[in-house]
């Protein structure tokens, strides 16, 4: 058995990646991806070249989808999407392996890959599928997250779209952190049995400082009545410390748990 402190070993795949198909969506982690696909390392993924041809991509997609030539369309918005993306995948993957399996996959950024492209054929996959970390502890699972996905894989996104995107990190970071209440929301969804064990790692992933950065859980009671991400119970609500800009969108407001929606409550769209 793994601990959190040692290196990647194998072992302990089992049902995992049948599983992680059967979540769909986000959950979803070729492992490993079939031979002939455009699968990189993250490292190439977050390449400059390659990164801003998908935000380009992106842009292109968004102004389409609204309707809006291209250059109307704020390419920090296009920045914020890709990387939410991105982060979303992420987050899901560990919380999902974490939960229901007790052994996360090696997700730092030496072992990831990825197509380099928006919607290609890799969204999110790993080359080496029996490398990973048990983890029967929920203090051990919050320290291999935090090693292997805050402070490497998402590390690594937050500063290749800082430089690349001319993205403020503070942006960035609230994306991830919001992207982690909203993987659990849908795994808690999916898997109500585990939804208990799902938030109960949530909240100590959003104590690590470089989560906490990105949002905070505070009471209900203190916003207005569309402000606030969802959380496991009703009383509570999470508000994060960016904004992912979406808003300059046409027909797309704040969201729930935007830090512009405590101001601005009347611009608050969709629920999150």
């Amino acid at each position: 058995m793994t601990s959190a402190s040692e290196s990647p070993t194998a072992g302990g795949v089992g049902e995992l990646y049948p599983d992680l198909a059967d979540l769909g969506g986000f959950f979803s982690l070729l492992a490993p991806p079939p031979p002939g696909t455009d699968a990189v390392p993250w490292a190439d993924v977050l390449a400059p070249e390659a990164l801003t041809a998908r935000f380009a991509t992106v842009r292109q997609a968004l102004a389409t989808g609204s309707g809006l030539p291209v250059d109307e369309v704020d390419p920090k918005v296009a920045v914020s999407a890709t990387q939410v993306g991105l982060a979303s995948r992420l987050w899901s993957v560990a919380l999902a392996a974490a939960v229901l399996h007790r052994w996360v996959p090696d997700l730092s950024s030496t072992a990831l890959v990825a197509s380099p492209v928006h919607r290609g054929a890799v969204p999110l996959g790993v080359a080496r599928p029996e490398e990973g970390y048990a983890v029967p502890s929920l203090s051990e699972a919050v320290a291999v997250l935090t090693r292997t996905v805050v402070e490497s894989s998402l590390a690594r996104l937050h500063e290749a779209c800082a430089s690349v995107g001319r993205t403020p990190e503070r942006v960035l970071v609230s994306n991830s952190s919001s992207a982690l209440v909203g993987a659990a929301r849908v795994l808690a969804g999916q898997r109500p049995d585990s939804a208990g064990q799902a938030w109960e790692l949530v909240r100590e992933l959003l104590l690590v400082d470089a989560v906490a950065a990105g949002g905070e859980v505070l009471p209900k009671a203190d916003l207005h009545h569309c402000v606030g991400g969802a959380m496991e119970r009703r009383d509570e609500a999470f508000l994060r410390s960016g904004c992912c800009v979406f808003y300059r969108l046409p027909g797309h407001g704040l969201c729930p748990d935007c830090v512009l929606a405590p101001s601005r409550p009347d611009e608050v769209t969709g629920d999150h």
